[in-house]
């Protein structure tokens, strides 16, 4: 008899469940019936694939213009493969990885006054480095020395090695661990300064203001723009836990090995969901049900999945892999003790979204005024009294996708175009977002390469 599972969501925690879940089952000899319940029409969550025009292309010899069409992720759109090893392994198992392209690993921050700017231009492939930005010369390079230690102790801190103490409480923030480190730079950062085998002159009275730059004009820029802030108390408020314990999953002390996925991040979901379908036996099945929500009952002996458009079933294990505030519209309790429900509902509201937006445009006012400096990824630095605004992250596609690292894709260049994550739509300017194109409006041979739904989503802004 086969073990009948559940996995509500269909983008990249609910897919990758299914994956390693069928393969358990296909080494192990468990029957097993996996459904993936998808309430959008195409694969994805935080991945968003959409094409876009960005104007015509002329030709010399009087042939008919021809639109000059493009596709942007709006979400998830790159992945750093040398630490994310298990993801780098799936899309090997599933004939994907030659579909993963590097990528220009270059950021800058800025401020929206135009007069300051840092670039991190270690991964520079080609371009304009400025000594008076580029980050690793910044203060003679002591501050590239000084954020290097910075960061290794704070990663330690959360995640200390083998026999080290324990890891610092959740209530200890992002802001106690700058004002420590301001306040006694060298007892607190001394020790890792050794480990590393990096020299810094502790009895140099620069270094506190140093400190304060690089937790102002890096980090806290760097935690907002990377979805992390609290909108009541800005990225100092944030458990030191929570940045740095992703900066330790996303860097993990290796060179990077950053990668954008090949016509966008919802062609490799749809072709993992695709393969696990051509890879179902008799015993072992993975299906999926797009297009329409599911409300989940769970009772004492049982849980039900129902779908709008299908009959209820009745599965063995219910795996909410979407957000918790999704989570707790779809879930219902039937028999359930009120207290463990009430309990299960409270822990799904304390979870806090921030909402933000993905657009695709040409407005060159969220890039640094200064064009030499634009990066692949570019972010605002927001001022003292600021810090508590949400993040605003504007990635250079032309650098992301269309990039000297494949030349393939890099034939024209122009014209610019960027997606920007922010916090308010107003921020653009409304001729300058890019509507999606679907259906016909779509050239053949980009409908054939692309998601095959990122192309039949109803146009909107």
């Amino acid at each position: 008899m086969s073990f009948h599972i559940a996995i509500i969501g269909g983008g990249v925690s609910g897919l990758s469940a299914a994956y390693y879940l069928q393969q358990q089952a296909l080494s192990s000899g468990q029957a097993l019936d996996i459904t993936v319940y998808e309430r959008k029409p195409q694969f994805g969550g935080n991945a968003d694939t959409v094409v876009v025009k960005l104007g015509t292309l002329q030709d010399a010899q009087g042939k008919p213009e021809r639109p000059f069409i493009r596709w942007a992720d709006l979400g998830v759109n790159d992945v750093n493969l040398a630490t994310y090893v298990k993801l780098a392994a799936l899309m090997k198992d599933i004939g994907y990885l030659q579909h993963m392209k590097p990528l220009q690993d270059t950021t800058s921050y800025f401020t929206t006054d135009g007069n300051e700017y840092l670039t991190d231009d270690a991964a520079l492939y080609n371009g304009v480095s400025d000594a008076r930005f580029n980050l690793a010369q910044a203060d003679d390079g002591e501050l590239s020395k000084l954020i290097t230690v910075v960061h290794q102790h704070a990663i330690d801190l959360v995640a200390p090695p083998a026999g080290g103490p324990p890891p610092v409480p959740v209530s200890y923030t992002v802001a106690h661990y700058f004002d420590g480190c301001i306040t006694n730079p060298e007892g607190m950062l001394a020790a890792t300064a050794r480990h590393l085998k990096i020299h810094i002159n502790w009895g140099d009275p620069a270094i506190p203001a140093r400190i304060a730059r690089i937790r102002d004009e890096i980090y806290y820029p760097r935690i907002s723009a990377m979805y992390f802030t609290d909108n009541e108390t800005g990225p100092g408020g944030m458990p030191l836990q929570s940045p740095f314990q992703y900066y330790r999953v996303q860097e993990g002390g290796v060179t990077p090995d950053r990668r954008y996925f090949e016509y966008g991040s919802q062609h490799w979901l749809q072709a993992l969901a695709r393969w696990m379908e051509q890879h179902s036996t008799d015993k072992v099945k993975v299906r999926h049900h797009m297009g329409a929500p599911v409300k989940v009952t769970i009772s004492p002996a049982s849980a039900v999945v129902t779908p709008a458009d299908a009959p209820p079933k009745h599965v063995d294990l219910v795996l909410m892999a979407l957000h918790a505030d999704d989570a707790l519209h779809a879930l219902a309790f039937n028999g359930i003790p009120t207290d463990t429900a009430h309990a299960i509902q409270s822990t799904l509201r304390q979870v806090r979204y921030t909402r933000s937006y993905g657009v695709c445009h040409t407005d060159d006012r969220l890039l640094p005024r200064n064009r030499n400096v634009w990066r692949t990824y570019n972010v605002l630095v927001h001022s003292q009294a600021q810090q508590v605004q949400p993040y605003r992250m504007s990635y250079v596609e032309n650098f992301h996708q269309n990039d000297p690292l494949n030349p393939s894709l890099d034939h024209i260049g122009l014209p610019m175009f960027f997606t920007s994550l922010l916090p308010d739509l107003n921020q653009v300017q409304a001729n300058a977002v890019l509507p999606r194109l679907s259906g016909e409006e779509v050239p053949q041979h980009l409908r054939d390469a692309l998601p095959h739904l990122a192309h039949n989503q109803t146009p909107e802004s």
